[in-house]
């Protein structure tokens, strides 16, 4: 279940998916509060989908934390080689992660706190 909600695309599409319903919602019943509302939903996904890599796919094994930590510098591939281009490709989907967190994070935060100001250019 963890790895299908911090799945990236899981994570896009139930963002957009509340935040469409929400807003049909809204325009259904004039109250955009809903909207605003699945602001919140929204900033809590981004954040979890921000932090993922750095702190909950660790805070289970402390122990891979520290020898990472401690020896990678040591044991660490070659450049051109097939695990620098693995470790390479991880770190891309990694940083991947972290932008659409923030953003996702930063456009949740945007709608919670003014979505319910936008009802009034559609009521």
């Amino acid at each position: 279940m963890r790895n299908i909600l911090l799945n990236t695309f899981f994570v896009v599409v139930l963002v957009l998916t509340s935040s469409v319903i929400s807003f049909w919602y809204s325009l259904e019943t004039g109250d955009f509060v809903w909207f605003s509302r699945a602001g919140s939903i929204v900033t809590v996904f981004g954040i979890l989908l921000t932090v993922k890599h750095n702190i909950l796919s660790n805070s289970r094994d402390l122990e891979s934390v520290v020898m990472e930590k401690n020896n990678y510098a040591k044991y660490a591939p070659k450049k051109g080689s097939d695990k620098y281009t693995e470790h390479e490709n991880s770190a891309k989907g990694i940083i991947r992660d972290e932008y659409v967190g923030i953003l996702i994070t930063i456009l949740g935060t945007i709608v919670w706190g003014y979505g319910d100001l936008l009802g009034e250019f559609f009521i």
